[in-house]
């Protein structure tokens, strides 16, 4: 079969930056996952308060508990959102691909909600099992490399690199599976099935789509990332030449800083997600076996 990366690669491009609707569903959890800081940046005020009022010692026990609950609460709604975006986004791409259907955000959103339990379902098997796999691995590796004061990334570092690929498929396998989901009405096991299936047949396909968007990705965040990061170069350079700087102006900078630095993290990170996200259901809508059968016999257009 005859694979066109570029066509895949620009394709998914454009469809990334002609529908933003797809780029805002994706940039949602995003922003609800720094809602637990500002629950905690809130505690925290909160509990300094606390300590200058001079309350009971059990209010710092019920501060803890608060912060032990939000972040679980928190966890499970990030989550849900991931469910809701990531169907409604694999939706939209659908969509724009065939060039039918609305695109619009709270349109994707209602129209995604009837997929949101088996995405779900979906993103719970994937997680719980090669996720929780690979967390595993990455808390042990931690482990030793603080206990051999580094020594241990040294021999790690080729089974990391090998892990890369295994990394990405597993994002391949899940976006197929989404695909396959919204796409052909699968349940979640039939949908994880096929998309295993698809994705072992098709292996350094998606191994190279994968590996091209990552560094492309990389090389595209460095470039614009590092003029981003030229304001914290100022400080030592000041400091080198004498100059002091007070404590109120160091803070504006620094908050000047944090506030064009992050959206833009923010920014790019989501749109890197949707082009990643893409280029994958490109993939899977050109490589699917029951999508070319239909295609060949007229249904899908």
């Amino acid at each position: 079969m005859n694979f066109d990366y570029s066509n895949v690669l620009t394709r998914a491009a454009q469809l990334s930056w002609k529908h933003k609707s797809i780029w805002g569903l994706l940039l949602l959890p995003i922003v609800t996952g720094f809602l637990p800081f500002a629950f905690f940046i809130v505690l925290f005020l909160a509990q300094v308060m606390a300590v200058n009022a001079e309350l009971p010692a059990f209010v710092d026990v019920i501060f803890v508990i608060l912060f032990f609950l939000s972040l679980i609460f928190f966890g499970i709604f990030n989550y849900a959102v991931r469910a809701a975006t990531g169907s409604a986004a694999t939706l939209g791409i659908v969509r724009a691909d065939r060039g039918e259907g609305s695109t619009r955000f709270m349109d994707l959103l209602r129209d995604g909600l009837p997929y949101f339990w088996r995405v779900l379902g979906l993103m719970l098997i994937v997680n719980l099992t090669v996720g929780l796999a690979l967390t595993l691995f990455n808390l042990l590796t931690f482990i030793l490399i603080v206990v051999t004061i580094g020594m241990a990334s040294i021999c790690l570092q080729p089974i990391l690199i090998l892990l890369m690929p295994l990394v990405f498929l597993m994002s391949a396998v899940l976006e197929a599976a989404q695909a396959a989901i919204l796409m052909e009405e699968m349940s979640v096991m039939d949908a994880l099935k096929h998309a295993l299936h698809v994705v072992r047949a098709h292996f350094w396909k998606y191994v190279i789509i994968t590996m091209v968007v990552y560094f492309g990705s990389s090389i595209l965040s460095s470039f614009l990332i590092t003029p981003l990061m030229m304001p914290l170069f100022v400080f030592p350079f000041l400091l080198e030449l004498g100059q002091e700087m007070s404590l109120q102006g160091t803070v504006l900078i620094a908050l000047f800083f944090f506030c064009i630095f992050f959206p833009a993290i923010i920014l790019l990170s989501s749109f890197l997600g949707v082009f990643m996200k893409t280029a994958l259901n490109l993939t899977y809508r050109r490589l699917s076996p029951s999508l070319l059968e239909n295609r060949e016999s007229g249904i899908i257009q």
